[in-house]
């Protein structure tokens, strides 16, 4: 008997970008189910209403000529890009993980959306995406920025999908530096700097800073 006709690798819902190979996706479909009950609290009815895919893809950078989404908020592939959320660290390639979803009635198409600036560097090794330089007696060893915005759906009469709209966009920085780092993050807030030792370690530096996107 011959194998089975399966997919085998990974996916790219969101499409290809350079420099990047996808490394796994989650599709997941979701519908919402209203009841009815009777006098003693037990369904009698159900529907299910307002279909939504939601989609998740991880990928792993091999270039230091890449591309990130420049835009978040965007419609690519039939998916409104929520999330972009990219890792480095000393010992790895940078990952990103983009975040989406879409709907089986009313599908979007222009949506409120922002231009982010966020670039990769380097595909190995880690990048400060605060733009900070790396001190005397310094160095940043990890890092992650997510590019997000929230989204809004409302359904119709019958319970589909009827329209949506993004905002609240923002850039949210995380970096572990070794070393005690003076913390710049020019056009950020920082909102957290935490000193961190050990007695089998070295001083680090833990910095979390946020910045607003404008959408239009």
């Amino acid at each position: 008997m011959a194998d089975k006709v399966i997919q085998f690798g990974a996916t790219s819902p969101f499409g290809n970008f350079t420099g990047w190979e996808p490394q796994g996706a989650t599709v997941e479909e979701n519908k919402s189910r209203a009841t009815a009950l009777n006098d003693k609290g037990d369904e009698i009815s159900a529907s299910l209403y307002d279909t939504k895919t939601e989609v998740s893809c991880k990928y792993i950078c091999n270039s230091d000529t890449n591309t990130i989404p420049s835009e978040i908020g965007s419609v690519l592939e039939g998916y409104v890009l929520t999330s972009i959320s990219i890792e480095t660290s000393a010992d790895a390639y940078a990952t990103m993980t983009l975040t989406g979803h879409k709907h089986s009635q009313n599908s979007h198409e222009t949506l409120r959306k922002a231009q982010h600036g966020i670039t990769l560097t380097k595909a190995f090794g880690v990048v400060d995406f605060t733009g900070d330089s790396e001190g005397t007696n310094d160095s940043p060893i990890s890092s992650s920025v997510t590019i997000s915005c929230e989204h809004v759906d409302q359904i119709d009469k019958d319970g589909n999908h009827l329209v949506g709209e993004n905002y609240g966009g923002k850039i949210e920085v995380k970096t572990t530096y070794l070393g005690d780092h003076t913390v710049t993050a020019t056009g950020f807030d920082v909102t957290v700097k935490s000193n961190v030792d050990e007695n089998t370690g070295f001083f680090k530096k833990e910095v979390t800073a946020i910045k607003k996107l404008q959408l239009s």
